[in-house]
């Protein structure tokens, strides 16, 4: 080889790695070495395949460089001689799971024994001198990362050093073990250091040298070491520092705060049982508690008609469907405790997002005092995202959001609330369907003559949900054409056009943000969009009408879809202008994101993926009951225990029996019932007159998810209607079966045989003969009773000895009811009467009573009868006879007197016998009758 090109590669070799990165890093099977002297002026990414790398000494990368470090990279360092300075850019983002690490090349617990001595040495405090950050203007972000044994330099020294005026951001970081100082920062950086752990160093844990500014920290733990933080004095100063480290907020080994020692006296902290801290250092209030012990307080923000408020006043996140419930029971089964560091944000979803992301900001302020954390992460829905990102976007926003998490977040809008804005229509899947119910119920109760005037003045969220992108298509001859130009001919969602704006999304950068997205394998699932035509009816549709939108079938062709999770468009939720750390799909409808997605959620937050997934609630099925009427109402479960949900009526207060059921409560004259997953079977319902009473409506409807047709649910409704009066109660029942809701508002039918409509002679057995019938819920009772003169006479059995009653007029009554409640009578009049002959049968039917005490009565009374009947056949006889008149009627006279005198003579006879000889009632009965055939003239 010619001498001149082997002087030239000896020239490479030897001083290669002061120029290039690509030829100084030796790639060989253990770790990847970064020789003394390297010099890096370019763009470079260490792997976590190429892992560890031992860095042999002096290492920089110049002005102008970069050095991207992906997560698991261990860097180790040799010992006593290297050390890492960055004058370029820096990032070092690791995960909970994948942590960087630069420590010792001792360190055999991290990358394994890349010295190669076994057990012959282990790390300490200054095995190594440095990883500084020194470029003037260069920017560094380090998160989830750990800075080991370091601070071997010349003292003072430190592990981690911060001399730029650069935007550095160090997060969720371990600085542990360094032989002086832990962390150094020098000059004026942009800094955000936050949730790290700064812990067991030989000196100060911070060290801050600046000039005339004031730093900030927040949320760390610093503990252990032989200072926690101090400002360096100069000699001549002589009053409290200018410079100074605003420490609130900070863990520092006690709930005592730190232990103060003040050359100056300017702040104190007697008692301070923590890490002790110097002059310049701002400490009041700090934490009570290690924020690094345990995740952020997670807060659940639910989304559009995911919150409702109790007939308490208190509200509650989707009481109705139980939409994050699986989401919540898996965060309560993995080290989240409800108070203590899981909290939801139910809110009043009709109102602005920009009203009630004050409330938000109010609510993590209580969190922060709870718990005693600085920060909260955000677990958002739907337009719970929305609302969570108004809030960090605002210019109130406190920098105490850590992680966002928006669950099929509508970022740009969602084209299926166009109908809702536009003409206060809704679709037909279950959730569309009771939305529907309850929205006209409201706007009843809020004196709306329907939906839509109630939702344009009452509900400015649904405005809210609008698309700030073309989503419309006008009918030009036999095609439809995209009406370019949003918000030109669109109604206008200035709210998220203003969420949207470039300005305001870079603020999103100030959290972790992460996009969790549905997207069905249908791609055509999730509506995108309308073919519209024009509507000629003022106020609605005003910007066009979806074609054939109210002709099943038909309508397809004005409804445009598109891939997404059934409710918001890939399109929307992905949002590219809105950028996010991290984007997950699942194959997943709007309203399972929260289940599906819920062991990823906890594992973004924590680090950690929960073993299982707990999927104990879906509501594909949901009773809804319903009433605009002076009535309360309550509703009672066909199982075993009758459970309830609805008012006790005679507490006034709540029943709340029925697992997983909602009551709006009986404050207003609107109120709604419903019951997730109804058992089949008859569920009865009470309701009791409110106000003045009056008329009174209940609707009843069963809706269900149809898996075959998932954007129509089955519904089946019924209507149950009265009158009712203040105080009353009544009660109906409604039948609930797999797919459909019955209830029978018929009658049963009665028939009666017996008695008849006609005159009954007293010597008779009057049987009691009906029947009481229905064919639809059957016969849940009935009874007859029987009144003369409007009273009961409360006969008994089946047949009626008429010779022991009164004679007179009376009303035979059947009332029954069915099993659905419905009642139902029917009366019959009938008289009973005497004559001659029934008298003298009854003589012997007495007798074989034994009413009689002496067999004299029997022949005495027979032959009283005989001569009476005698008399009356003589009367029969004169009234027919050919006699002229006046003698006629002379011989009537004679013979009614007679008669009359025998039957008084009878009647005497018979008080005068009683009851020695007659039982008194019979001689009642007797006395009756022979009055009864008297002659009256």
């Amino acid at each position: 080889m010619p001498i001149k090109i082997k002087i030239i590669l000896f020239f490479l070799l030897f001083f290669g790695g002061f120029f290039f990165a690509s030829v100084s890093f030796s790639r060989a099977e253990g770790p990847t070495t970064v020789p003394d002297g390297t010099h890096v002026k370019e763009a470079t990414t260490w792997k976590k395949s190429e892992s560890p790398y031992l860095i042999q000494g002096s290492v920089a990368f110049d002005s102008g460089s970069s050095l991207t470090i992906e997560p698991g990279v261990v860097v180790k360092f040799k010992y006593q001689e290297g050390s890492l300075d960055i004058f370029g850019g820096f990032s070092a983002v690791g995960t909970e799971k994948d942590r960087i690490v630069f420590t010792s090349e001792r360190d055999d617990s991290s990358g394994g024994d890349t010295n190669g001595d076994g057990n012959a040495t282990e790390p300490g405090k200054g095995d190594w001198p440095a990883l500084s950050i020194g470029g003037p203007w260069s920017s560094a972000k380090i998160k989830y990362a750990s800075v080991l044994y370091g601070g071997g330099g010349a003292w003072p020294s430190a592990s981690f050093i911060i001399n730029n005026r650069g935007d550095t951001t160090i997060e969720r970081t371990e600085v542990k073990y360094s032989k002086c100082y832990g962390l150094k920062i020098i000059g004026e950086p942009l800094e955000k250091i936050e949730e790290n752990v700064i812990a067991h160093n030989g000196y100060c844990g911070i060290y801050y040298s600046g000039s005339g500014r004031t730093i900030t920290i927040r949320n760390n733990s610093i503990y252990g070491n032989a200072c926690g933080a101090r400002v360096y004095l100069r000699e001549d100063v002589v009053a409290p520092p200018t410079d100074r480290i605003d420490a609130r907020y900070n863990w520092w080994g006690d709930d005592s705060g730190p232990e103060y020692n003040s050359s100056f006296g300017w702040t104190d902290n007697p008692g301070g049982q923590g890490n002790k801290v110097l002059d310049g250092v701002i400490i009041d209030p700090w934490l009570e508690k290690d924020p690094n012990d345990g995740p952020d307080p997670v807060i659940i923000i639910p989304g559009i008609m995911g919150s409702w408020e109790n007939y308490d006043g208190e509200w509650k996140i989707d009481p109705i469907f139980h939409t994050y419930d699986n989401l919540r029971d898996e965060f309560l089964a993995n080290d989240y405790e409800a108070g203590v560091n899981y909290f939801e944000f139910p809110y009043e979803w009709r109102n602005s997002n920009v009203g009630n992301a004050i409330i938000l900001a109010e609510k993590i302020e209580d969190i922060k005092d709870t718990t005693g954390r600085s920060k909260v992460d955000i677990v958002a829905h739907s337009m719970g995202g929305l609302l969570a990102r108004e809030y960090i976007e605002s210019d109130y926003y406190a920098d105490d959001v850590d992680q966002l998490i928006t669950i099929g977040t509508p970022q740009l809008g969602a084209p299926k609330d166009y109908i809702k804005w536009e003409a206060g229509e809704f679709f037909g899947d279950i959730y569309e369907r009771v939305g529907r119910s309850i929205f006209y119920l409201e706007a009843l109760e809020n004196n709306y003559r329907g939906i839509f005037p109630y939702i344009r003045e009452k509900i400015p969220s649904v405005k809210e949900l609008l698309p700030i992108y073309s989503y419309l298509y006008d009918e030009i001859g036999d095609n439809f054409v995209l009406r370019d130009n949003y918000p030109d001919n669109y109604p206008q969602n200035e709210f998220l056009e203003n969420l949207n704006s470039s300005e305001k999304v870079k603020l999103l950068g100030r959290v972790d943000f992460t996009k969790i997205i549905g997207k069905k394998d249908d791609d055509s699932s999730t509506i995108s969009g309308y073919n519209v035509v024009e509507y000629d009816i003022d106020g609605i549709w005003d910007n066009g009408y979806p074609k054939y939108f109210e002709i099943p079938v038909l309508n397809r062709q004005g409804i445009l879809k598109d891939v997404g999770d059934e409710t918001v468009p890939v399109y929307s939720s992905e949002a590219e202008n809105v950028p996010a750390n991290k984007t997950t799909y699942f194959s997943s409808d709007h309203n399972s994101l929260p289940t599906e997605a819920q062991q990823d959620i906890l594992e973004i937050l924590t680090g950690e993926r929960p073993n299982g997934k707990i999927d104990k609630w879906h509501t594909p099925n949901l009773l809804l009951l319903m009433a605009h009427s002076p009535i309360d109402i309550q509703i009672e479960s066909p199982d075993p225990g009758n459970q309830k949900i609805g008012k006790n009526f005679e507490t006034g207060e709540l029943y709340d029996e029925i697992k997983g059921a909602y009551y709006t409560g009986f404050k207003t004259n609107s109120e709604f019932i419903t019951i997730p997953n109804p058992e089949n079977g008859e569920y009865k319902i009470t309701v009791q007159g409110t106000g003045d009473g009056g008329h009174y409506a209940i609707e009843a409807v069963k809706m269900t998810y149809d898996p075959d047709d998932p954007e129509n649910a089955i519904e089946s409704a019924v209507t149950i209607e009265g009158k009712i009066q203040p105080e009353e109660i009544k009660e109906n029942e409604v039948a609930v079966d797999e797919e459909e809701i019955s209830y029978d508002d018929n009658p049963p039918e009665i028939s009666i045989s017996s008695p008849e409509e006609i005159d009954y002679t007293n010597d008779k057995i009057l049987e009691i003969d009906y029947s009481a019938t229905d064919n639809e819920s059957g016969i849940a009772s009935s009874s007859w009773k029987v009144e003369k003169d409007g009273e009961n006479v409360n006969w008994e059995g089946e047949s009626i000895d008429l010779s022991l009653v009164h004679l007179g007029d009376y009303i035979f009554t059947v009332e029954a009811s069915d099993n659905a409640g419905n009642s139902k009578t029917e009366s019959r009049n009938f008289r009973i009467k005497t004559d001659i002959g029934s008298i003298r049968n009854n003589i012997f039917h007495y007798d074989s009573l034994g009413f009689f005490k002496k067999k004299a009565v029997l022949r005495y009374l027979s032959a009283r009868i005989r001569a009476i009947k005698n008399l009356l056949d003589a009367l029969e006889k004169t009234e027919s006879s050919k006699l002229k008149q006046k003698p006629k009627e002379m011989a009537q006279k004679v013979l009614e007197k007679t008669i009359n005198f025998k039957i008084d003579q009878t009647i005497k006879q018979i008080n005068r016998k009683t009851p020695k000889w007659i039982d008194p009632q019979t001689a009642e009965f007797f006395v009756e009758d022979f009055n009864s055939i008297k002659i009256n003239n």
